[in-house]
């Protein structure tokens, strides 16, 4: 059964990545990186728009209420994603979560979270 819930919140993540790459393309930037390997950890994705290149943390959830996927960013995974961005000389963070419900799929965009 464990199998079975890591699985699916594998496939939740991913699905939710690709959302959000649709996400911010349809918004002006360009993903130019996903998944980007960077040491020990990884980047979610890479974009670039009118302000440059920049470095996208994405949680997704299911809708529920009193909980978000925002707050799987705590502080210490803002810093940790800030850190692998800086390594890669990458100055702005953002944060795109996504939403899945009985109703559809919520998107938000959060600018310069780290």
């Amino acid at each position: 059964m464990e199998d079975y819930r890591r699985a699916n919140r594998r496939n939740l993540g991913r699905f939710g990545e690709a959302i959000a790459a649709s996400f911010l393309e349809r918004n002006g930037a360009r993903i130019v990186g996903r998944n980007v390997l960077v040491g020990r950890g990884e980047l979610d994705l890479m974009a670039v728009d009118e302000d440059g290149l920049f470095a996208v943390e994405v949680k997704t959830g299911k809708a529920r209420d009193h909980d978000h996927p925002r707050w799987n960013f705590s502080d210490r995974k803002a810093d940790q994603v800030a850190r692998l961005a800086r390594s890669r000389g990458v100055r702005r963070v953002d944060l795109v979560t996504v939403v899945v419900g009985a109703r559809g799929v919520d998107i938000e965009w959060h600018r310069r979270v780290a």
